[in-house]
């Protein structure tokens, strides 16, 4: 037993690693956790205590008709006016206007669903950047690159 020593000291120490490892598992993972799933059932409440930010379709229309007109007719009749803009509540709240509505004027935006891809929809207009606003690879676009000739309403769009 004597030439055992380090074999003891290495059980003994796995047993203490377990031991801490379940001790901690119970400490960290939350009770609700798996109650629906891989999942922790608490976040729920926790989510819908929250404030609503976004509207919900159609609520912008409501001040401003003349535009959703002009969307409902142009290319991104589908897109929700948040994709592009702020959420609503960083506008109007409780009715009230609270600020100017933000916008994404760059081309980032634009690429998010019109820069080609393999996997998006083939009935999607698709282009290759630096191809379509004639720049050579690795020459920096600017940043307001496609609202010099595009409408986001699609109403002067080329």
């Amino acid at each position: 037993m004597e030439n055992t020593k380090h074999i003891w000291r290495a059980v003994i120490l796995l047993l203490v690693l377990l031991v801490a490892v379940v001790l901690g598992r119970q400490a960290l993972i939350p009770e609700s956790f798996g109650e629906m799933g891989y999942y922790r059932a608490d976040a729920l409440d926790e989510f819908m205590a929250k404030e609503m930010e976004h509207g919900p379709p159609g609520s912008c229309a409501e001040c401003h008709d003349d535009v959703a007109e002009a969307k409902a007719a142009g290319g991104h009749a589908r897109v929700q006016c948040e994709v592009c803009h702020a959420p609503l509540s960083t506008h109007v709240r409780d009715g009230d206007i609270v600020a100017e509505m933000a916008i994404n004027r760059t081309w980032h935006l634009c690429a998010n669903c019109h820069q080609q891809l393999t996997a998006r929809p083939a009935g999607m207009t698709q282009i290759d950047l630096h191809e379509h606003l004639e720049f050579e690879p690795g020459e920096s676009i600017p940043e307001d690159a496609c609202f010099e000739c595009h409408d986001a309403e699609g109403i002067h769009s080329p």
